[in-house]
């Protein structure tokens, strides 16, 4: 017996040993590690787009499990979200992938708060698949701050019973700055007074900034020199092109009405024959009415020197303190995957930047409507990318509704807003 036990002994001595000489001790099993997490804030829209973010959230989750996606929607407004970006700056908790609007990219991107994304861009194997604008949008010196996911391009749409009424073929839109006001002036409606009952071309009475810019644009014009960051409204280009916006509102051929409120747009009321519409504004009133399917058309961008619509954007960023900028870029190509840029034109009526998803977008219907809303969102120009923006916004505004209001001719109005920008950057 006791030899049994010896023997027993001896045996597990020489496993123990055998662990000892193969690994020195015997190691644990190796512990689980923790995902990361990284914050994602979008500004606040209708519900089924934050439905469809906090789902596209979850599923990459889902997929990537090394990487949770946590979810913030923020207020709508510009002026909200700032706030919140101020607050988050302060007490260190900034997103690691923000929603951006092509404003924030001037205002923060360029000061030091979005990280460069050009040596992510640089190594990725889709970019050749995407609309330049995509990326040259949120540049800035050579850096690009945001990738659009998101183009949301001013269209110019016209009523086809409206043209038949004034004896304009409705397949023809205006092509040009001389066809737009000719147009305009025979389809314009007044009552025995002289008052407009209905609108040749929207002409809006405030906040026109995204009306305005685009005639300067088409013109060879510029608001801001964006290399030096300094006005140009002293350009005879940006002169010719407030003469001309000028003409229209003398004329007399629109309801006042302010831009930003796209309820109050007298196109959508159905007293306009022409007017300068957001695509989501478009696909919305369709959608509610749609016997306009068949009477609304969409007009190709305006020419003059160039075609230049405005088209509006909201962007992809990294914030420059995440410590997980690998783990948001990840985030930000899953977002900008094929399959996730099919799901949100189909769900959100969102237009696609990719080169490669063009017939795929068409075959899904609308096929008319989304030609012009390609073409917009590649020729279409946004907010300057400057810090000097918001100054130049606002002295353009200024100037126009000077000119509107009969206060001013174009040329003091524009000489006016060059010097109070020029005043307003030596601050």
């Amino acid at each position: 017996m006791k030899g049994r036990i010896l023997l027993i002994v001896l045996l597990v001595s020489i496993f123990e040993a055998g662990l000892v000489g193969a690994g020195g001790k015997q190691e644990k099993p190796a512990e689980k590690k923790e995902p990361v997490k990284i914050s994602f804030w979008i500004p606040g829209s209708d519900k089924a787009s934050e439905d469809y973010f906090f789902e596209a959230a979850k599923e990459f989750s889902s997929r990537t499990p090394s990487i949770q996606v946590e979810v913030t929607i923020l207020p709508p407004a510009a002026p909200d979200i700032n706030t919140k970006l101020n607050a988050a700056k302060l007490s260190n908790t900034y997103p690691d992938v923000f929603s951006s609007f092509i404003v924030f990219i001037g205002a923060r991107g360029i000061r030091g708060e979005f990280a460069d994304l050009s040596p992510f861009i640089e190594n990725w194997a889709d970019k050749d698949d995407f609309y330049p604008s995509s990326f040259e949008l949120g540049k800035y010196k050579g850096k690009i701050y945001g990738i659009s996911y998101f183009p949301a391009p001013e269209i110019l749409v016209y009523r086809k019973d409206f043209f038949r009424e004034a004896g304009l073929d409705p397949e023809k839109p205006p092509r040009n700055w001389e066809e737009l006001e000719a147009y305009a002036l025979k389809l314009v409606k007044r009552d025995a007074n002289g008052n407009v009952i209905r609108a040749g071309l929207d002409v809006p009475a405030i906040n026109p900034e995204v009306f305005i810019k685009p005639f300067l644009w088409q013109n060879g014009a510029a608001v801001l020199d964006e290399e030096k960051e300094l006005p140009t409204l002293d350009d005879p280009k940006a002169l010719e092109a407030f003469q001309y916006v000028k003409r229209l509102i003398d004329a007399k051929i629109s309801i006042p009405y302010d831009y930003q409120k796209k309820s109050d747009i007298p196109f959508i009321k159905g007293n306009a024959a022409m007017s300068f519409i957001m695509a989501s504004t478009i696909t919305s009133t369709l959608k509610s009415n749609p016997s306009l399917r068949e009477i609304i058309g969409f007009a190709p961008p305006i020419e003059r020197r160039k075609k230049v619509p405005f088209t509006g954007h909201r962007l992809f960023t990294i914030g420059a303190t995440s410590k997980y900028k690998n783990e948001a870029w990840e985030f930000i190509q899953f977002m900008l995957s094929k399959e996730q840029m099919l799901k949100r034109s189909r769900l959100l009526d969102m237009p696609i930047v990719r080169k490669s998803l063009e017939q795929e977008y068409y075959k899904d219907g609308d096929a008319e409507f989304k030609k012009v809303v390609v073409e917009y969102s590649k020729l279409g120009k946004s907010a300057e990318v400057t810090t000097v923006t918001a100054i130049s916004n606002k002295y353009l505004s200024d100037a126009y509704q000077a000119v509107y209001s009969g206060k001013s001719s174009p040329e003091q109005a524009l000489k006016d807003a060059q010097e109070g920008i020029l005043k307003d950057i030596k601050k």
